[in-house]
């Protein structure tokens, strides 16, 4: 009888640390579909809610995917939101030290990649020009190659082309765009022989950006096109309004004008429905010169303000710059 007690209590015990496991990784599979759906602030709520009861011992273990998930969400919106970095990278330093700590190399991975996205963005965000010596982004650099290396020896496919892209862009910062180019092209290869959407799709939309750049304007739509198609097949809309953005910018050199219209106003719908301000304030300013090429100098001028407002608000150089030269620009004409 006191065998049967004892089995019976154990079994209980299981039961309720497994019913609890199950539980919270659903959880977390959750927070997964609300970022990739543009509900971030749902996300983030469900994971800060969740960081607590991991105190309780049975479900110890499931702190460092919690703290993982939360990291990746702040960390891919940061060049949208541009608050306070400190709680973002305390949440990824603990990340990476449990991962360290149990041993958990995929883990390890992860935390470095999301720490180089990290530090990427708040290095950029604090920038008044998307250039830069190769004094700014080491940081971001040492923290990605580390994730490659480890990806590599995992054979983590997804994880090595998220890598390749993400060096990639740390060489573009540096203006080295033919090293840039190639990360970018290793990145593409091994997410189209992987069937991988979303990690295709940042490849091309650069890909997209330096044939503009370069006044290809036939390659730019191509590859622009291509991204936003990968982006919408991978249901990833957080990153929508940079693919419409980058189109509307093409299409307007093209003079397609209504087209280009119809890009921005999406990229400024999707903006403020995720509440991502520096999308809208990136938008008014493409808006603003669709205005402009129509002569319509009030119009173009008011959005101008909006996207001034906005980047003052999150206090953004980059965004603050772009629209004080623009202003400044129809402050000559008249």
């Amino acid at each position: 009888m006191e065998k049967y007690a004892a089995d019976t209590k154990i079994e209980a015990k299981s039961e309720l640390s497994g019913r609890f496991d199950s539980s919270l990784k659903e959880l977390v599979s959750l927070t997964q579909i609300y970022f990739w759906n543009g509900r971030s602030k749902e996300a983030l709520h469900i994971l800060n809610q969740l960081l607590p009861i991991t105190g309780i011992r049975d479900v110890q273990h499931l702190r460092l995917p919690i703290l993982l998930q939360l990291g990746k969400i702040q960390a891919n919106e940061y060049v949208y939101t541009n608050g306070d970095p400190e709680p973002m990278f305390s949440v990824l330093n603990e990340a990476r030290r449990l991962a360290e700590q149990s041993k958990d190399r995929k883990s390890l991975a992860d935390a470095l990649s999301s720490l180089g996205t990290a530090h990427y963005f708040a290095e950029l965000n604090a920038s008044p020009t998307i250039e830069s010596t190769s004094g700014q982004y080491k940081k971001a650099l040492n923290y990605h190659e580390q994730a490659l290396q480890l990806r590599v020896e995992l054979q983590d496919n997804r994880g090595i082309s998220e890598s390749y892209f993400q060096i990639g862009t740390v060489h573009e910062r540096w203006q080295k765009k033919e090293m840039a180019l190639n990360y970018y092209a290793q990145a593409a290869r091994i997410a189209e022989e992987h069937h991988f959407p979303l990690e295709q799709s940042e490849p091309a939309r650069h890909f997209a950006f330096h044939a503009f750049q370069s006044g290809d304007l036939d390659e730019a739509l191509k590859f622009a096109q291509h991204a936003l198609s990968l982006r919408e097949t991978a249901g990833f809309k957080p990153h929508l309004p940079l693919d419409h953005l980058l189109l509307s910018d093409i299409y307007l050199k093209r003079g397609q004008i209504e087209t280009a219209r119809q890009h921005a106003e999406t990229a400024t719908r999707l903006g403020e429905e995720m509440g991502y301000l520096r999308a809208v304030s990136s938008s008014c300013l493409t808006l603003g010169d669709i205005e402009l090429t129509q002569q319509r100098v009030d119009a173009a001028r008011t959005y101008y303000e909006r996207a001034l407002r906005l980047g003052h608000e999150l206090k953004l150089p980059l965004a603050v710059h772009r629209a004080e030269e623009r202003l400044k620009q129809l402050s000559n004409r008249t």
